[in-house]
């Protein structure tokens, strides 16, 4: 009997030992989730500071102060013009007469500068068929090249001629070569292409060496141009980013801002490049307005010319001057005329050895603009030659002044999709985290209530006996 009552003491110490095994790793078990929720408010705390402190620090937009640098306008008189212009001048670039671009896509690439293959998909353009083009483009008497071809030997030769004899040419392409594009079936987008190398030598070779501040203001200008547009260009990709893996197109701010936003001269280059371009457009007005729009599609072509009168008279009433011509390029020599043009047209070359043929498409387009501006710019009566401009003349033109206004319009877009994402991020911070740290304490005041529960199970079983038999079996020794 004695031996039986030691076995089962013997049991319900063990029993007892287990217990408080249990015990001790229930409180270690509270200990170590207290410990994290205590972690976890901290990294709460941090998250919240740093991400607030991170939207705080943010700019939430350019600052549209003062005067753009050599323009005649001030950065916000140029942004509310172009929020009026803007609605027009996209939905023009729509229409047929203006959404149809030709260009020389076999051109060789006259310059050493690498193989650089464009493997996506995207890098592809669909050109138009004969029968998509209205007739009166294709015939001779309205064809867009009536000069000789625009090659080097020709415009080296333009050195020996005099001021009176030389001609700003634009294109490159001559009466039977070239294809029609629809820019709104291959529209700009990101492709994959990296073409720095390409803008490195267009930098290199065809703008002028050394500090903008130490320039002449007509080399200054050329240069800004040309920055002016690298970041229209860089602008539309990051406005158009395609992931070439789900193939969905979204606005990428983070590109944006790594190639645009984060470098306020680049804005302010662009804001230059849109004066020059509204000015030169506001000067050819009459001529554009006379212009003989005919894309065979009679309610079409009369919107078109409803939205150009539109677009012409918004600038002309809110901004008539925004870039002074002749005070700017009243100094010009000839041979610094001839060097714009021989750097446009420098730059055109460039891009035929853009290998991916969308980036190709559009860079030649807005270098023709670009041209275009200035050929209008340099004319001495530019009302009398607009007239005189060609179609694709016209719709390069049109294009890169619908390109630059949609740049200047991201600009504000861009900087309030990232001032949304870094709100958006403390709020999601501030919900997540805050439900989870209070779904952690209620685990552990659960846990805590279930280990009394187990606690109170055990009262009055043996094992709370077990020291009462214990001691009574002293006794009796004793």
């Amino acid at each position: 009997m004695q031996e039986e009552r030691e076995e089962i003491v013997d049991e319900l110490t063990l029993l007892k030992i287990e217990k408080s095994k249990r015990r001790k790793r229930k409180e270690w078990e509270l200990k170590m989730m207290g410990k994290c929720i205590t972690w976890l408010i901290y990294a709460y705390a941090a998250g919240i500071i740093t991400s607030g402190l991170n939207y705080f620090l943010l700019e939430k937009g350019f600052k549209y102060e003062g005067i753009v640098e050599d323009s005649c306008q001030d950065f916000k008189t140029l942004k509310s013009v172009n929020d009026q212009i803007f609605p027009l001048l996209d939905e023009l670039t729509y229409k047929k007469y203006f959404k149809i671009f030709r260009v020389n896509l076999d051109n060789d690439c006259p310059f050493s500068i690498g193989e650089y293959i464009c493997t996506s998909k995207k890098c592809v353009i669909c050109t138009c068929n004969t029968t998509e083009i209205p007739s009166n483009w294709l015939s001779p008497s309205s064809s867009p090249i009536n000069y000789p071809k625009d090659d080097f030997a020709f415009w080296d030769s333009e050195r020996y001629l005099t001021p009176s004899e030389w001609i700003w040419h634009v294109e490159d392409i001559e009466n039977d070569k070239g294809v029609y594009v629809d820019l709104k079936l291959n529209p700009e987008a990101f492709t994959g292409y990296q073409g720095q190398h390409i803008w490195d030598v267009i930098y290199r070779e065809n703008c002028y060496q050394g500090s903008l501040n130490e320039m002449c203001k007509e080399k200054r200008a050329l240069n800004k141009l040309v920055q002016g547009l690298h970041t229209s260009i860089s602008t539309q990709l990051s406005e158009f980013y395609v992931d070439l893996t789900t193939n969905k197109t979204y606005p990428n701010y983070p590109l944006y801002f790594e190639r645009v936003g984060n470098h306020p001269e680049r804005i302010r280059n662009l804001f230059f490049l849109y004066s020059v371009l509204l000015r030169s457009v506001i000067l050819a007005s009459d001529g554009i307005l006379k212009h003989d729009i005919n894309s065979q599609s009679f309610e079409e072509d009369g919107r078109s010319k409803y939205l150009l009168n539109q677009i012409l008279s918004l600038g002309t009433n809110q901004c008539q001057k925004p870039f002074d011509e002749q005070q700017f390029f009243n100094q010009i020599t000839f041979d610094q005329k001839k060097d714009y043009q021989r750097y446009i047209h420098n730059i055109s070359r460039i891009m035929d050895c853009v290998e991916c043929q969308k980036c190709r498409v559009f860079g030649k387009m807005q270098t023709y603009g670009l041209g275009t501006a200035l050929k209008i710019l340099f004319s001495e009566s530019p009302s009398e030659f607009s007239g005189r401009l060609k179609r694709n003349e016209l719709v390069a033109l049109i294009n890169t002044f619908g390109k630059v206004s949609s740049s200047v319009k991201s600009i504000e877009l861009m900087f309030e999709r990232r001032n949304k994402f870094h709100y958006n991020l403390i709020i999601t911070i501030g919900i997540i985290g805050g439900s989870f740290i209070l779904f952690m304490v209620a685990i552990r005041k659960i846990y805590s209530q279930m280990d009394k529960k187990i606690q109170n199970m055990f009262k009055g079983m043996p094992s709370d006996n077990a020291q009462k038999v214990n001691r009574g079996t002293k006794s009796k020794r004793d």
